[in-house]
């Protein structure tokens, strides 16, 4: 949801303190409308996987898995450009059935939780592949890892591994809560382990033929 947020502040900011021609004041806007009405259909999502909203939000159709990554890591290369970090693919591109959405907010917010985990200089790795009839997405860092004894409560809310470090970068510890039920609604699962050249890989496994929790 921090995504959509910070490109509609972030247009009207420019609105607000930028001299723009009517060509450009259109595209600002109608850039500012089509992202809030993305927002208020992502927070109808999160609220039905928690419970507190029904409707069918959340409908499951087909999608490229690469445009979905080159999507996810341009909306973050800027932020990773700040902290020297770099951000790269590695894919076999394929369509699956899923909420583009939720996915996206998925991968943003384990992107998000790598480069929280990574120094300058390091690098975090978006891949997707095909392996034993499941599809499988991964976000790879080469940070400072987890501890194994933080493993099993990452995905609690408002959990941080690194309080401090999180606080100060504008965490909350909702993200992987988060990942954690939008797996749950594609009828996956997530497991997170120790990268072997450093840091942590977090890795998705969906079925090939998808059950979705919710919507249809």
């Amino acid at each position: 949801m921090k995504t959509p947020l910070t490109s509609i502040i972030g247009y009207s900011d420019t609105l607000r303190h930028v001299k723009l021609n009517d060509e450009q004041k259109d595209r600002a806007l109608e850039h500012i409308s089509r992202e809030g009405k993305r927002l208020e259909k992502l927070s109808g999502k999160m609220l039905q996987m928690l419970g507190l909203h029904q409707n069918d939000s959340i409908k499951m159709e087909s999608h490229s898995i690469g445009e979905l990554l080159e999507h996810v890591v341009q909306l973050e290369a800027e932020q990773a450009a700040q902290r020297q970090i770099q951000l790269q693919t590695e894919y076999e591109d394929f369509s699956m059935k899923m909420d583009d959405e939720l996915m996206e907010s998925l991968l943003v917010n384990l992107i998000d939780n790598a480069l929280r985990a990574t120094e300058a200089g390091g690098r975090i790795t978006v891949k997707a592949y095909k392996e034993s009839g499941r599809k499988i997405l991964e976000v790879a860092d080469n940070g400072r890892g987890i501890p194994q004894e933080e493993l099993g409560k990452i995905t609690e809310a408002f959990y941080m591994v690194d309080k401090s470090r999180s606080r100060e970068l504008g965490g909350v510890g909702l993200g992987l809560a988060l990942v954690h039920e939008i797996v749950r609604a594609h009828d996956g699962s997530i497991t997170v382990k120790d990268n072997p050249s450093g840091g942590t890989i977090f890795e998705v496994v969906l079925p090939q033929h998808l059950q979705p929790l919710f919507g249809k």
